[in-house]
């Protein structure tokens, strides 16, 4: 277990968190099927999330995604940048469905916007904008804005393509 991952389970409710306010779910760890990296690099399950996608953890800790529909990719070379872009960004669907520029940003923010209308449902009473503050505090982590053009350069990488026993999957986005 990574040290991030270990302060995550060590402080309390941060993994609750993550997995209600940014679907990151500690729990959800056999969701995928037996998944590899192309040079037969095993990836250890993480973390999954609502649709039935699992965040799995590389040798090197870089972290890739497997979702449940056969996409999946390369998400960060590191835990911390793939948390900050789960708290940072409404999906990593949303922020890889257009091209880096102003109309992803826009789209991005109307996303945004929408689950800040719906923040009346979340349990702990905390705004998106406070509870991304809180993650970002507690684990030290980046604004995810940065980290957009990285995270496009990953899903596009085919080393970190994970493969099934049916083949490889679909690239995200």
């Amino acid at each position: 277990m990574t040290d991030l991952l270990a302060r995550i389970h060590a402080t309390p409710g941060l993994a609750e968190l993550l997995a209600w306010r940014f679907d990151f779910d500690l729990t959800r760890t056999d969701s995928v099927e037996q998944v590899h990296l192309a040079g037969g690099e095993p990836l250890t399950p993480i973390a999954g999330d609502a649709s039935g996608g699992t965040f799995l953890l590389t040798p090197s800790g870089a972290v890739v995604y497997a979702g449940s529909e056969g996409e999946g990719g390369l998400v960060a070379h590191s835990l911390r940048d793939a948390l900050a872009l789960r708290v940072g960004l409404p999906s990593l669907h949303d922020a890889l469905a257009l091209p880096l520029g102003d109309e992803l940003l826009r789209s991005l923010a109307e996303a945004d916007d929408f689950i800040r209308e719906d923040d009346a449902m979340d349990p702990d009473g905390q705004t998106l904008d406070e509870a991304r503050a809180h993650a970002r505090q507690a684990l030290d982590l980046p604004h995810a804005d940065g980290l957009l053009a990285a995270l496009h350069a990953a899903a596009a990488d085919e080393a970190y393509r994970p493969i099934s026993e049916h083949g490889p999957y679909e690239p995200m986005g």
